[in-house]
């Protein structure tokens, strides 16, 4: 015999109430017990077949309330377990920006004075070479030559830098 759809309705409408009040009793937010007890009931919908009559339709029904609130479960603690690692990832991101910009700070201090000029007008404050050419009174070649040298020497001292840090990490 199969679970129809009047013998449904029937249970529905006696046990619909009971089981939201059995969720909100196991502490489970009116929102989600509501959608929890409707998700009960389009399973045992969906499952008739396996309905049986042998066993109390209330022991079936709550049986299948507490399947679905242990999946809910599940789910929020993975999706929260996501969230803090996340969470995680993103503060380790925001030190290692931090860390990167320390270090290219320090970089480029460590350029020679006219070299660390002409590099800083480039690439922090957005001069064209050109402009940094006239304001330094000096060729647009030599501007492109301090940059190509500056662009070497961070290279090497980033790397370095870098090395150091994990090193003592």
């Amino acid at each position: 015999m199969v679970l129809d759809e009047k013998l449904f309705e029937e249970l529905f409408y006696k046990y619909y109430d009971r089981v939201y009040s059995g969720l909100i009793a196991k502490k489970c937010p009116p929102e989600v017990a509501q959608d929890l007890t409707q998700i009960t009931f389009i399973k045992i919908w969906q499952y008739r077949s396996s309905f049986s009559f042998e066993i109390k339709p209330e022991i079936q029904i709550f049986r299948k309330a507490r399947q679905v609130f242990i999946d809910w479960l599940r789910k929020e603690a993975h999706q929260r377990k996501l969230i803090d690692e996340m969470n995680k990832v993103s503060q380790s991101l925001k030190y290692s920006n931090i860390e990167i910009t320390d270090t290219l700070k320090t970089a480029i201090n460590q350029l020679p004075e006219k070299r660390k000029v002409v590099f800083s007008m480039a690439y922090i404050d957005g001069y064209s070479n050109k402009e940094i050419a006239e304001k330094l009174g000096i060729s647009i070649k030599t501007v492109n030559a301090h940059i190509v040298q500056a662009l070497k020497q961070l290279r090497k001292l980033l790397a370095f830098l870098i090395v150091m840090q994990i090193i003592s990490s």
